[in-house]
């Protein structure tokens, strides 16, 4: 008798509530925005963390919610210097990288993403806040606390930025 009442009670409340049956939420996520840091990757309004050291697995499904869509690439570079680096890339120009299964750097061409410093792929070299600037063997390099940079090759805006374990390859 009981389970009766609540369902009638049930499809009482329906039946006034506006517009009838309410509609399914969206099953689609809107994607995230996330902030790249010397540590892995800061998810915008959680206190939560991608540290380096965290899984690859775990990483990279994570990260395919917060930006909205899978990897467009996911390769193993074997000539880098701290070993073989597997690489996960997304359309905006990040990149994951993975040494012996384990989330040990990032990459960023791309003006999408940005440092807690508000460095990003794109910005003036005259903006850089607190850099240190050096000659490599890949052009103009900048250091920022645990941020690291290329510029461009008239050295005037920032290529790429990164933390932690990286292979560059020609």
């Amino acid at each position: 008798m009981i389970r009766i009442g609540l369902a009638a009670a049930g499809l009482a409340l329906t039946a006034c509530a506006p517009g009838g049956i309410p509609e399914r939420a969206a099953t689609t996520p809107t994607p995230r925005s996330v902030t790249l840091d010397e540590g892995g990757v800061q998810p915008s309004g959680t206190p939560l963390r991608i540290d380096f050291g965290r899984a690859q697995d775990g990483v990279i499904e994570t990260m395919t919610r917060l930006q909205g869509a899978a990897p467009v690439e996911i390769a193993r570079q074997t000539e880098c210097g701290p070993g073989p680096v597997t690489a996960a890339r997304w359309q905006n120009g990040l990149t994951l990288n993975f040494l012996d299964g384990d989330f040990r750097g990032w990459t960023m061409t791309g003006p999408d993403l940005s440092t807690p410093q508000g460095i990003f792929a794109g910005m003036a070299r005259a903006d850089l806040p607190g850099a240190d600037f050096s000659e490599t063997s890949l052009g103009t390099g900048f250091r920022a606390g645990g941020i690291f940079g290329i510029l461009d090759e008239r050295g005037s805006e920032v290529r790429m930025i990164w933390a932690g374990a990286t292979c560059f390859q020609r």
